[in-house]
C-alpha cells in the first residue's frame, strides 16, 4: 500500500512539474497608432494584447512585438508628406508627431510583411506612404454631391467597383457606411486597388496589391463604430486575425 502511495505521489509530482514547464499559449499583439475605446472593443479578445503607440515614447521597444498594426482615424495629414503646399490652408491643426509615428509604423509593417489595416486617416496615410496624394477639402475640391461630414458623423452609401472578401461580405454590391472626414484619396498609388467608392467617385476602400504586400487593407469610413453585428465590422476583423495567424 505504501509503495502505491509513493508511485501516486511521484506521478502527481511529475505531472505538476510537466504542467509548470509547458509554455502559456502565445498572445497576439496588435499596435494601434492611436487608441480609442471603439478600436479596442473592435479587436479585443482574451489572447490579444493591445498597445497604444501614441502613448509609448520609445516606439522601437514595441515594434518587434507586433503581430499586426492598425492605423486609426484622426487629424489631417501634413500636405508636405505628399509634396503639396496648396493644401496647407485647407487643413486643420497638423499633428507632426503623429505623421512621423504612422509613417514609421507603416514602413515597419510594409518591410516586415505584417498585416495592417488603415481606417479613415489610416487609409489616407497608406496612400500617401505609397506615393499617392489627397484632396485637402472635399467640398471645396470635389463638391457636395455626397456629404462626408456635417458637424459630426453622417451616413452615406458606397458601391463596390471591385471585389475583396477581406473587407466586404459576399452577396451585396452596395453598403451604407458612416463618414466623418473632409479629406480623401486623390491620386491613387499604383500599388493600391480601389474596392469601393462613394457616388461622388471618392475611394472608400482599398487593398494593397498582394504582389507588394500580403495583407494591407483600408477604408475611409469607421468600421469600429458600425457595431459588432455589422457585416463589415465582422469581416474586416476576422480577415485581419486570419492574416495574422497565417
Amino acid at each position: 500500500m505504501q509503495k502505491i502511495i509513493y508511485v501516486f505521489l511521484a506521478v502527481s509530482l511529475f505531472l505538476t512539474i510537466l504542467s509548470s514547464c509547458q509554455e502559456e499559449p502565445k498572445k497576439t499583439t496588435i499596435i494601434l497608432s492611436k487608441a480609442s475605446l471603439n478600436y479596442i472593443k473592435w479587436i479585443e479578445a482574451e489572447d490579444v494584447i493591445i498597445l497604444d503607440a501614441y502613448t509609448i515614447k520609445n516606439t522601437d521597444s514595441i515594434l518587434d512585438l507586433a503581430d499586426g498594426i492598425i492605423l486609426t482615424g484622426g487629424e489631417d495629414i501634413n500636405p508636405l508628406e505628399y509634396n503639396d503646399t496648396s493644401n496647407i490652408k485647407l487643413c486643420g491643426k497638423i499633428n507632426f508627431r503623429r505623421d512621423t509615428l504612422e509613417r514609421k509604423l507603416f514602413d515597419f509593417a510594409f518591410n516586415n510583411k505584417l498585416p495592417l489595416i488603415g481606417v479613415c486617416r489610416g487609409m489616407q496615410m497608406m496612400n500617401v506612404a505609397m506615393g499617392g496624394t489627397l484632396y485637402g477639402d472635399i467640398p471645396t475640391q470635389l463638391g457636395t454631391g455626397v456629404i462626408h461630414r456635417n458637424k459630426g458623423e453622417v451616413m452615406h452609401e458606397i458601391v463596390l467597383c471591385d471585389t475583396s472578401s477581406l473587407i466586404f461580405p459576399d452577396g451585396k454590391d452596395d453598403f451604407m457606411v458612416n463618414s466623418w472626414h473632409h479629406q480623401g484619396l486623390k491620386d491613387i498609388s499604383k500599388d493600391l486597388r480601389i474596392i469601393a467608392r462613394s457616388y461622388d467617385g471618392l475611394p472608400e476602400a482599398v487593398v494593397m496589391n498582394s504582389s507588394v504586400h500580403p495583407f494591407m487593407i483600408a477604408v475611409q469610413f469607421h468600421p469600429e463604430r458600425l457595431g459588432k453585428y455589422n457585416a463589415i465590422y465582422q469581416q474586416m476583423r476576422s480577415s485581419f486575425f486570419r492574416a495574422i495567424s497565417n
